[in-house]
């Protein structure tokens, strides 16, 4: 048997998020002991690893204890659903890191990406800013792109 301060540990949240899992009705509370503690057993650890991995991922408290109530096939779905979800994310997240590090490089931050690629493309082939055609002597590189609300232009 677990105090709540072992449970906590074990389950890494801390002992205020044990008593906030219990008053929002997540965690059930156990009886206590002869001395007045809360005992614990292994399930409790479980359950608690449960609320913490759901809660960690988004899902609002109320809709986690649903999904601690519900059947097998429901918490499967439900977890699939919060899967797709957080990939959705993390690739947006990608598009912002990208974004970001074309800010700060100066780089095409007011084209849309298929303008800064055709430019790109047509570094590649030789062609230049002011050029006629390839490796043309009017200009020794493309302008970097301009920024927004930069007030030039």
């Amino acid at each position: 048997m677990l105090t709540i301060g072992e449970l906590a540990t074990y389950a890494g949240v801390t002992v205020r998020a044990v008593r906030h899992y219990h008053a929002k009705g997540l965690l059930p509370e156990p009886d206590r002991d002869h001395s007045g503690y809360r005992r614990y057993d292994a399930s409790a650890v479980v359950e608690l690893i449960r609320i913490r991995t759901l809660a960690e991922a988004g899902v609002p408290l109320a809709r986690v204890r649903e999904l601690l109530r519900a059947g097998e096939e429901e918490f499967a779905a439900a977890v699939a659903d919060i899967d797709r979800r957080l990939r959705a994310e993390i690739r947006e997240r990608q598009l912002h890191r990208e974004r970001i590090a074309r800010l700060s490089s100066g780089d095409g931050v007011a084209l849309p990406p298929e303008v800064v690629a055709y430019l790109d493309r047509l570094r590649e082939l030789g062609w230049t800013s002011g050029s006629s055609g390839p490796s043309g002597t009017a200009g020794s590189r493309w302008p970097r792109a301009r920024r927004s609300g930069s007030g030039s232009g």
